[in-house]
Order: structure tokens, then C-alpha cells, then sequence
């Protein structure tokens, strides 16, 4: 309930503030015909007008101390949710964001594989080394070979060398 709340009010902040950004940096168009500033302002504009409805209607249907209970149990349930596997799965994903150009796919794939499965309770290496590549190298393939999709080399000379050494392989295909 209070997240809801929270994330109304953002919403509302960010919508006014997106309004004057359009206003203050798009050029002024004739009076009498709708510009390029004037319509991302309208459709904000209906943004604002149902986020308020919403934030009144949260406030009609809720109760005061219902709300300041929320507020109180706010905390503790972030709290559980930065220690809860699926933050854990989202900040992996993230990092294999950030690390994805500078190592390249097959390194980044193997160690996002491997980090997902210790986090889903994989715990015998092997099994999840051998997954970790097998996976690797069907995405490679149906990526790369099949579909013509250009993966990242990486920047480190041995992970580069070594996807250099992966297209080679598959270069029958082509």
C-alpha cells in the first residue's frame, strides 16, 4: 500500500516535471495549429489528471492509520526484498549488462549461467560448468550461426581470441 502511494506521487513529480522539460525545450509552434511541444504536454496533461484520480481514490478507500501502518512495514519489506532471491537474479542480470561488451558474450553467458544456477541451488560444479557451456554454445549457435546476429568479441585479448576462434568453427555454415 504505501509502495503504491510512493510510486503515485513519483509518477505525478515526474510527469510535471517531463511538462516543463517539453515546454521549456521545444520550439513554440504557430497558435493555431497543435505542435510538436503541445501533444507529449496533452497526453501528460490525461497522465496527471488520472494519477490524481488514482492518488484520490487510494486516500478515499484507505483508512489514516491503515496507511501509517503501511509506512511502518515499508522498511522491513525492503529490506526482505534486497535479501530475497529475485533482487539477487535482477542485480546478476545487471551486472551481465555492464559486462556483456567489455568480456563478450561467451564469457559473460558463462558466468551469468553459472551465478543463476548457484542462485536457483545448483551446488555441484561440473554439472553446472558443463550446463553453463552447453547453454553457451546452443545460444551461440542459434544466435551467431543461424540467425546472423553479431555477438560482442569482448575487449580482453584471450575472450576475444577465443570468440574469434568460435566463428571460425561455425564458418562452414555460412
Amino acid at each position: 500500500m504505501a509502495l503504491e502511494l510512493i510510486v503515485n506521487v513519483l509518477l505525478l513529480v515526474f510527469s510535471a516535471v517531463c511538462f516543463w522539460y517539453v515546454g521549456a525545450t521545444m520550439p513554440v509552434s504557430p497558435q493555431n495549429e497543435l505542435g510538436a511541444e503541445q501533444w507529449p504536454q496533452l497526453l501528460l496533461v490525461l497522465l496527471m489528471i488520472g494519477i490524481a484520480y488514482n492518488l484520490f481514490k487510494f486516500f478515499k478507500t484507505h483508512k489514516k492509520e491503515a496507511i501509517a501502518g503501511a509506512f511502518a512495514e515499508f522498511l522491513p519489506g525492503v529490506l526482505r526484498f534486497l535479501k530475497s532471491k529475485l533482487f539477487k537474479g535482477m542485480a546478476i542480470v545487471v551486472v551481465m549488462a555492464l559486462l556483456y561488451e567489455p568480456l563478450g558474450f561467451v564469457m559473460t553467458s558463462v558466468l551469468f549461467l553459472v551465478s543463476y544456477g548457484i542462485l536457483l541451488g545448483e551446488r555441484r560444479p561440473l554439472t553446472l560448468a558443463l550446463s553453463s557451456i552447453g547453454i553457451m554454445l546452443l545460444l551461440y549457435i542459434g544466435f551467431s550461426v543461424f540467425l546472423g546476429v553479431m555477438l560482442p568479441r569482448g575487449y580482453v585479448p584471450f575472450l576475444r581470441n577465443f570468440a574469434l576462434l568460435l566463428e571460425s568453427l561455425f564458418q562452414w555454415t555460412r
